[in-house]
C-alpha cells in the first residue's frame, strides 16, 4: 500500500520552508562531519602567517603533518556526511510544529472508513491539520559541537586565523609565496610616518601638544617643554631639522629625537606628512613678593604682617626668614658676649591649598615670643619660589621681632636672664648670680608656693654644669635649653597665674569646634563641643576673675564706652553660633565665633571706682560684723532645737525663716571660727546655761565691736551717713536685747531681736554704701549720677558680678535686692511656690521640685 502524497495547496506552503529546512540540514551535517578539517585548516594559515624564520625542517615537518591531518579530517568527514532526504526534511520540519501535521496529513484513516460521521471526524481533522501549516517557517541548523569539541579547538583556531587576517601581510606573502618572513614583513616605502608631542612644564599647567593636530606656522610653547618625534618606516625618506635647543638637529633621520625647548627656532620635518612650525619659546618670569602695610602686633605677642606674592604660572612655596641686626642692637650688660651662631629664623608663608596662585594675597601670622631673639632687632625678609626655581624677595625689613610683655617685676627678671642665657652659654655664670641675687630674700617676693624651690633647683643645675663645664667643652645646650625653658615657665606663671592655661583652653576649645564645622561634624559632635568650649569660657572668666581680685587694682574708672556683659548674654551669642551650625550657615557661624574670640580675648575687669575708695574697710568690717550676728543667730536657734521646746522652737523657726534663711545661707566662717577661739563649741552634753552664758557673751562682745565701728564710720556730714549711723544704733541696741535674753535662757526672744539686729545691720550698710556713692560723685565732679550705683561691690568679675557672695542684700545678683520689703517679697516668693506647686497641669518633675523647695521653709 502506498503513502498518500500532501494535498497540492499544502505543498504550496510547505514549498520554500521544506527547501530551506533541508539546506540548513545540509550545512549542520557539513560542519558535524567537516569541522576537524575546518579546525586543521585555520590552524594552517594562522601558522603560516606568523612564520617569519623561513624555509626549515622544522616548518617542513609542520607542513607535512598538517597535510597528514587534513587528508584524515576530509575522509572523516566524507564517511559521516549523508545527504537528508525528503521525508527526512519533511520530519525535520513536521517535528517542529505542534501535533505533527505533515504526518496527520500523510496519513489515512485506519477504521470507521464507511462510516459517514467518522469520515467526516477525519477530514475535519484533515482540515485543522491543514490550516497549522499556513504560515510555517523553516527549521534553523544546529550548528553546536561541543560535545565532539570539549575544548574548544575549533575556536582556538579561529582566533589565531583572524588575528593572522588583521596584523599580518598574508595577501603580498599569496602573491609571493617564495617570499621569507623577513622579505615579506618588510613594509614599503610608501609607509613611512612620525609622530611627535610637546610636552609644558608640569608646573605650568597646560596641556600636552599633538603635533599632528597643530597647523603649520607660528606655535608658543613655554620654555622647558620637552618635544618628542618618533619616526616609522622608511628613514631615508623623512628628514627632521631644528634649532631649538643647544643641541640643533641635523643630519640622517633616527627613529626617535628627544629634547627640552629652551630657545626659539623652527622644527622642519620632511617627507610624508611635511610640516614646518617656528616655535616661540615662552620665559618663564622670576615670581614677586611685596609686603602690604606695616607690620602688627596684639597683646598675646602675636604679629601679622599682610603680603602680595605672583607668578605667571603657580607660587610653589614661600617663607620668611629673619636673621639677628646686631648693628642695632645696645651691646651691653648680657648682650655685651659675642651672641652664638644661629641659623636663621625660617617660618613658612601661608599658601592657599586649592585654586589658583597666580596671585596669592595672604597674612603672615605667627607667634614668636618664645624665640631667642625675641624683642630684639631683625632685618625679615618675604621670599617665594615658583615651578622653575626662580625666586623673588623683599627688601629686609628692620623690625623688632615682637615679645611678650611682662609685670611682674620677678618675671621680668627671669626673662632677661633667659634672653642672655640663650645670647651665648658664656652668660651662664653671670646668669647664676644675677638670678641668686634677685631671689635672695624670698620672703620680700611674695612668691607662689613652689616657685621659689623651682628657681633654686634650676640654679642650682644650671652651677652644676658650669662646674663641670670648666674641665669641658662648655655647659651643654640641652642643660641651657633646659634651665631657660624653667625661667620662662615661671615667668608666665607669676605673670598670669593660671590665666593662661585658661585661656589656652578656652582658644583650644574653639579652635577646634571651627575645625569640626569646616570638616562637616554631625549635630552630636558639634554639640559635644560647645558644651567643651562653655566650659572652657567660664573656667577662663574665674581665672580672670581671681587674677584681678589678687592683682593691683586700678587707680582709674572703668572707660565711658565700655560695655559690661553679663553670663547671660554670652550664653545668647552662644545659642545663635549653635543656632546658626544647625541651619547650616557655617560661614555666619564662624564670624560670631571670631567676634566672641576677640571679646574673650579683650575683656577686663568692670570697675565703678577705685578699689582704695574712703570708707572700704570700714564696710568690710560691717560685713564681718553681719557674718558673725548671723552665725550667732544659727548657733542659738541649734540650741533652741536640741532643747526641744515645741511651742518656742516653732516660733523660732518661723522667725528663722523671715529672718535668719538668709543667714544659713551665708558662710559661718566667723562664728564657727569664734567657736573655735573660744572652745565654747555647743554640744549635747553641755548644759544649757552654759550654752546660753557662752552666747551671751559673745553677742555682748559683737555689740561693743559694732559700736566702735559705728564711731569711726565715715561720712558723717551726709544725710545718708547719719541714716546709716542711726540704723547701726539700733542695731546695737538689738544686739544688747538679744544678750539679755541669751543670759537668761530665753532662746526664742533672743532669735527676734537678732533677727531685728541683722536687718538693722543690713539698713545701716545700704545707706553707707549711698553715703559713699555722694562723696566719690561730688569729688568727680558727676553730674547727674545715680546715688543708687554706690551700693554696687567696688570690684566685680568681667561679667559685673560681685565677687563677694556674702555681701547681704548688698549683692545684685541677690533674688532679695535692696529697695524692697525683704518680708513682703519672702511672703510673696512662697506664695507663689505654693500656686505653682498646686497646678495639676504642670510636669511632675516640675511639681516634686517645688515642693521640696516648699519642704526647706
Amino acid at each position: 500500500m502506498t503513502r498518500p502524497i500532501l494535498p497540492h495547496e499544502v505543498q504550496t506552503h510547505l514549498k520554500w520552508p521544506l527547501r530551506l529546512t533541508g539546506a540548513g540540514m545540509v550545512l549542520e551535517r557539513l560542519w558535524r562531519a567537516f569541522w576537524p578539517l575546518a579546525t586543521i585548516v585555520l590552524t594552517a594559515f594562522a601558522v603560516w602567517s606568523f612564520w617569519t624564520i623561513g624555509p626549515s625542517p622544522i616548518a617542513t615537518g609542520l607542513l607535512a603533518l598538517g597535510v597528514f591531518a587534513a587528508l584524515a579530517a576530509l575522509i572523516w568527514g566524507a564517511r559521516n556526511f549523508a545527504w537528508p532526504s525528503r521525508a527526512e526534511q519533511l520530519a525535520q520540519l513536521d517535528n517542529s510544529l505542534p501535533g505533527h501535521p505533515i504526518a496527520a496529513l500523510m496519513d489515512d484513516q485506519a477504521t470507521g472508513r464507511d462510516d459517514m460521521a467518522s469520515r467526516s471526524l477525519w477530514q475535519a481533522h484533515l482540515t485543522r491539520m491543514a490550516q497549522r501549516l499556513k504560515g510555517v517557517r523553516p527549521v534553523s541548523p544546529d550548528l553546536r559541537v561541543a560535545r565532539s569539541d570539549p575544548y574548544a579547538l575549533r575556536l582556538i583556531a579561529a582566533t589565531g586565523a583572524t588575528l593572522a587576517i588583521g596584523f599580518t601581510p598574508w595577501l603580498d606573502r599569496l602573491s609571493s609565496p617564495g617570499a621569507t618572513g623577513a622579505d615579506a614583513g618588510a613594509p614599503p616605502v610608501a609607509s613611512a610616518s612620525w609622530e611627535g608631542w610637546i610636552e609644558p612644564p608640569g608646573y605650568t599647567g597646560r596641556p600636552s601638544l599633538y603635533l599632528a593636530d597643530q597647523p603649520p606656522g607660528p606655535l608658543a610653547v613655554p620654555q622647558g617643554s620637552r618635544l618628542t618625534l618618533r619616526l616609522y618606516g622608511d628613514l631615508d625618506t623623512l628628514g627632521v631639522t631644528a634649532d631649538l635647543s643647544d643641541t640643533p638637529i641635523t643630519g640622517p633621520a633616527q627613529q626617535s629625537y628627544l629634547l627640552v625647548i629652551t630657545k626659539s627656532g623652527p622644527l622642519d620635518i620632511e617627507g610624508p606628512g611635511a610640516a614646518r612650525w617656528q616655535i616661540t619659546a615662552i620665559g618663564d618670569t622670576p615670581p614677586t613678593v611685596t609686603t602690604e602695610g606695616e607690620l602688627t602686633r596684639r597683646l598675646a605677642g602675636d604679629f601679622s604682617l599682610p603680603f602680595t606674592a605672583t607668578d605667571d604660572y603657580a607660587v610653589t612655596r614661600g617663607h620668611a626668614a629673619a636673621t639677628l641686626g646686631l648693628d642695632r642692637i645696645d651691646r651691653r650688660h648680657g648682650l655685651a658676649t659675642a651672641p652664638e651662631d644661629r641659623p636663621p629664623l625660617v617660618v613658612d608663608l601661608p599658601l592657599p591649598y586649592r585654586g589658583s596662585r597666580t596671585q596669592i594675597d595672604g597674612v603672615l601670622e605667627e607667634n614668636l615670643i618664645e624665640h631667642p631673639w625675641a624683642g630684639l632687632p631683625v632685618d625679615l625678609t618675604l621670599k617665594v619660589e615658583d615651578g622653575a626655581e626662580q625666586t623673588g624677595t623683599t627688601p629686609p625689613m628692620n623690625i623688632i621681632l615682637p615679645a611678650r610683655r611682662f609685670l611682674h617685676p620677678v618675671a621680668k627678671a627671669l626673662i632677661e636672664q633667659r634672653r642672655d642665657l640663650l645670647w651665648s652659654r658664656d652668660n651662664g655664670r653671670r646668669v647664676a648670680q644675677i638670678t641668686r641675687a634677685v631671689l635672695n630674700r624670698p620672703d620680700d617676693l611674695d612668691l607662689p608656693e613652689g616657685i621659689y624651690l623651682r628657681l633654686r633647683s634650676a640654679i642650682r643645675r644650671l652651677e652644676a654644669g658650669l662646674a663641670f663645664s670648666d674641665t669641658q667643652a662648655g655647659l651643654p645646650e640641652d642643660l641651657r635649653n633646659e634651665v631657660a625653658a624653667v625661667f620662662w615657665e615661671v615667668a608666665v606663671e607669676l605673670d598670669d597665674g593660671r590665666l593662661a592655661d585658661a585661656l589656652a583652653r578656652m582658644q583650644q576649645a574653639q579652635d577646634r569646634l571651627e575645625q569640626a564645622m569646616r570638616d562637616g561634624a554631625s549635630e552630636e559632635e558639634l554639640a559635644e563641643l560647645m558644651d567643651e568650649m562653655r566650659e572652657a569660657m567660664r573656667d577662663y572668666l574665674e581665672q580672670l576673675a581671681e587674677n584681678q581680685q589678687n592683682g593691683p587694682q586700678s587707680d582709674q574708672p572703668p572707660p565711658e564706652n565700655g560695655v559690661e556683659m553679663s553670663m547671660a548674654d554670652l550664653e545668647d551669642m552662644m545659642e545663635r553660633i549653635e543656632e546658626l551650625m544647625r541651619q547650616g550657615r557655617e560661614d555666619e557661624a564662624m564670624q560670631m565665633l571670631d567676634q566672641l574670640r576677640q571679646m574673650m580675648e579683650n575683656m577686663q575687669m568692670a570697675q565703678t571706682g577705685p578699689s582704695n575708695q574712703p570708707g572700704q574697710s570700714a564696710r568690710e568690717g560691717l560685713q564681718e560684723t553681719l557674718r558673725e550676728q548671723q552665725g550667732l543667730s544659727d548657733q542659738a536657734f541649734r540650741d533652741l532645737q536640741e532643747q526641744g521646746q515645741g511651742s518656742q522652737a516653732g516660733e523660732s523657726e518661723g522667725n528663722e525663716g523671715r529672718d535668719g534663711g538668709q543667714g544659713r545661707g551665708q558662710s559661718h566662717n566667723g562664728a564657727d571660727g569664734q567657736q573655735g577661739q573660744d572652745g565654747q563649741g555647743a554640744g549635747p552634753e553641755q548644759g544649757g546655761g552654759r550654752e546660753g552664758s557662752d552666747l551671751a557673751k559673745r553677742q555682748s562682745d559683737l555689740q561693743r565691736q559694732l559700736e566702735a565701728q559705728r564711731r569711726n564710720l565715715p561720712g558723717a556730714g551726709d544725710e545718708a551717713g547719719q541714716a546709716a549711723r542711726d540704723a547701726l544704733d539700733d542695731a546695737g541696741r538689738a544686739m544688747g536685747d538679744a544678750a539679755e535674753a541669751l543670759e537668761q535662757g530665753d532662746l526664742p526672744e533672743a532669735l527676734d531681736r537678732q533677727a531685728d539686729a541683722m536687718e538693722a545691720l543690713r539698713e545701716g550698710m545700704r545707706q553707707f554704701d549711698e553715703a559713699m556713692a555722694n562723696q566719690q560723685a561730688q569729688r568727680q565732679g558727676e553730674q547727674g549720677s545715680n546715688p543708687g550705683e554706690g551700693r554696687r561691690s567696688s570690684q566685680r568679675d568681667p561679667l559685673g558680678r560681685s565677687p563677694d557672695g556674702n555681701n547681704g542684700a548688698t549683692a545684685t545678683d541677690s533674688p532679695l535686692e535692696d529697695g524692697e520689703d525683704v518680708y513682703r517679697r519672702a511672703q510673696e516668693l512662697m506664695e507663689e511656690l505654693r500656686r505653682r506647686s498646686g497646678e495639676g497641669d504642670r510636669p511632675d518633675l516640675e511639681r516634686d521640685y517645688l515642693k521640696r523647695l516648699l519642704d526647706q521653709f
